[in-house]
């Protein structure tokens, strides 16, 4: 008999664990796919960037390196939020998951913690290991050239003194509120569609993306031509916007994630009967 009806961390906490060592091969073949493909990119980038015989102040290759952290985190974030409900494919798998001694609660933020937060930590550990790789190699290929240097993080944000991916904290507040978005759908996608997550969510969500984008712009249009006279509106305002953008998209985030949760405990109520 569960004591906590809903919530326990030391269960909590040990289903993680046995979420991460049960799984270790599937994980272990995630991160390595995760680290050759950036690792493949960045050193195909270097071989264009370092052939010449130019001199540089930074390091050329820097301003592909941060725009494939922002692509690599949305694309592999959002394949890591398909594999949350991945167990619910077959029966035995869903047996095996359903008969666990925990709550639904548990189970689901088990699994949306390792796909979600876990993931994040595991990207930036196999995207530096990707970043290093192509340092040592072009560092030995050209020790003449000094200008060669794993990539500066700290780019993705800040003044205009050296190129930076985002120019204000706000914007890059928005990037990431807007990528807890797109990956809660497929989190969401997941719950609905255990197979062929990735691919469903996808396809049902570039059309319902279209359509929204359509109105969006449609709304925005009939918005900014109706004050076109009108000095001092809140759209004039770019950090309005971007906080209507974080606070918008973390919002759609929490709701995505809730209703997966939902469509979990119903799925799983489903199954038992």
């Amino acid at each position: 008999m569960i004591k906590d009806t809903f919530f326990s961390l030391p269960r909590f906490i040990n289903l993680c664990r046995k979420e991460m060592v049960e799984n270790w091969k599937s994980n272990v073949l995630r991160m390595v796919l995760m680290y050759g493909v950036m690792a493949v990119v960045m050193v195909w980038n270097g071989y264009f960037e370092y052939r010449g015989t130019y001199n540089y102040q930074e390091d050329p290759a820097w301003i592909f390196l941060l725009v494939t952290f922002i692509w690599a985190l949305w694309g592999f974030g959002c394949l890591s939020a398909s594999f949350t409900m991945e167990k619910m494919k077959t029966k035995t798998s869903r047996t095996s998951m359903l008969m666990i001694p925990a709550t639904p609660f548990e189970k689901f933020f088990s699994r949306w913690f390792v796909f979600t937060v876990v993931y994040l930590v595991v990207f930036l550990i196999c995207y530096k290991l990707a970043d290093y790789t192509r340092f040592t190699i072009y560092s030995l290929a050209y020790p003449e050239k000094d200008f060669i240097a794993p990539v500066d993080l700290s780019h993705l944000v800040g003044d205009e003194k050296y190129y930076t991916l985002c120019r204000r904290g706000l914007e890059f507040g928005a990037l990431i509120s807007g990528y807890f978005f797109v990956q809660s759908l497929f989190v969401l996608g997941s719950s609905i569609w255990p197979k062929n997550s990735f691919l469903k969510t996808f396809a049902s969500g570039t059309i319902i993306g279209m359509v929204y984008f359509a109105v969006g712009a449609l709304v925005s249009k009939v918005l900014l031509e109706s004050g076109r006279y009108y000095s001092g509106g809140v759209l004039e305002s770019k950090e309005t916007t971007l906080w209507i953008v974080i606070v918008a998209g973390i919002f759609f985030a929490l709701v995505n994630w809730v209703l997966a949760y939902f469509r979990f405990k119903e799925s799983e109520i489903i199954n038992r009967m």
